[in-house]
């Protein structure tokens, strides 16, 4: 067990004791190798705690200073980064994809024409998924340097994989499209991926990052696990599941528990009305420009609350925030362990007992 000297927080009702025994009761119950949770709001970390091991049945605990995959939660960070080159009047978020990649289009069906770097976020581009694991992907020469490039360019030659309705394409999500978000930033920017993200995170912000598994760059950090009904299953380094490269954009960055509640308390902030690495009208417009499902993350309310809130889970990590602006008010969970009804299970109990304990919301059964 690894928490901060925060005995009780005045700004919540949790406390270290509290989030303590949940964190335990959650990893007992739904056998989850590691667990770290953060309670903040926009001007301090109230409570941060982890517990557990980096590999199932390996005494070797976790520490807030490891690694986890943050899965789709990478798509909150492009939109960050699409918000700070749209503030530097680079493009817009109503800029068209073949404004940008003018040669491109007249390889592409005409029903692509129109869509913008906003469809593209909000996976109302048409564009294929690439969310099941099953599409096949296009034979691209290994040489060639640009190969999400050449997987874009298959994208665009490809039916739409939703309807039209009045120029218009029905929400789809689709990882593909954040590769097409991503080529555009790119082009503009003048970096590719991995340095926008690195330049951004790292140089900018301060947060340290590892672009895959974190146990790929050290076999020391956490493993990855699938747990079933039967069994747990472990992902060693040499694994040869991954998420693929032309998804990279889509979802593929490691980060620590202290760096990812550090990133996610920069958009509480925002949230709030405060301008920082990008301006708090921008992170209003990420998070609730469009209801339901904005741009890269999600928004709904509960108990008469709005909130926003990103998950994201490639397999075998799963990792969450939730952020309530007017309550001023964020919560990240980080797992080493991903997919299946368990591990969804352990997330959600977990965040409706701070939810429920924060607000004092213990008379409301249904939630």
């Amino acid at each position: 067990m690894s928490h901060h000297n925060l005995a009780f927080a005045q700004d919540t009702r949790v406390t270290q004791e509290s989030l303590s025994q949940l964190i335990n009761e959650a990893r007992n119950n739904y056998q989850v190798p590691a667990i770290a949770l953060t309670v903040m709001n926009s001007d301090k970390i109230l409570l941060q705690e982890i517990q557990g091991e980096r590999v199932v049945d390996i005494d070797e605990p976790t520490t807030l200073d490891d690694y986890f995959h943050i899965g789709s939660c990478s798509k909150s960070v492009l939109a960050v980064i699409a918000e700070k080159i749209i503030e530097e009047r680079k493009i817009t978020w109503q800029t068209k994809f073949f404004d940008v990649y003018p040669e491109l289009k007249i390889k592409t069906r005409n029903e692509y024409l129109n869509i913008t770097l906003e469809h593209l976020f909000l996976c109302e581009a048409g564009i294929q998924a690439y969310t099941s694991g099953e599409e096949e992907f296009p034979e691209i020469e290994a040489s060639l340097s640009n190969q999400r490039l050449e997987f874009i360019k298959y994208l665009i030659q490809q039916p739409p994989a939703s309807k039209q309705k009045k120029d218009k394409f029905q929400h789809l999500y689709s990882n593909a499209s954040y590769t097409m978000a991503s080529a555009m930033l790119e082009r503009v920017a003048g970096y590719n991926y991995e340095n926008l993200v690195k330049i951004t995170l790292n140089d900018d912000l301060g947060i340290s990052v590892h672009i895959g598994w974190p146990n790929r760059f050290n076999r020391h950090q956490p493993w990855g696990h699938l747990i079933t009904k039967k069994k747990v299953d472990v992902f060693p380094p040499e694994h040869e599941y991954k998420l693929p490269y032309l998804l990279t954009p889509a979802g593929d960055l490691s980060l620590t528990p202290r760096g990812y509640a550090k990133y996610t308390q920069l958009h509480l902030k925002g949230l709030s009305g405060e301008n920082n690495y990008i301006s708090s009208e921008g992170y209003k417009y990420i998070h609730f420009a469009h209801k339901g499902f904005s741009l890269g993350v999600a928004n709904g309310s509960l108990g008469g609350k709005g909130f926003s809130a990103f998950d994201g889970s490639a397999g075998t990590f799963f990792c969450r925030s939730i952020i309530v602006p007017e309550s001023d008010i964020g919560i990240t969970i980080m797992m080493n362990a991903g997919s299946g009804s368990g591990t969804m299970k352990a997330v959600d109990w977990l965040t409706m007992q701070i939810v429920k304990n924060h607000f004092n919301w213990w008379w409301k059964f249904w939630l």
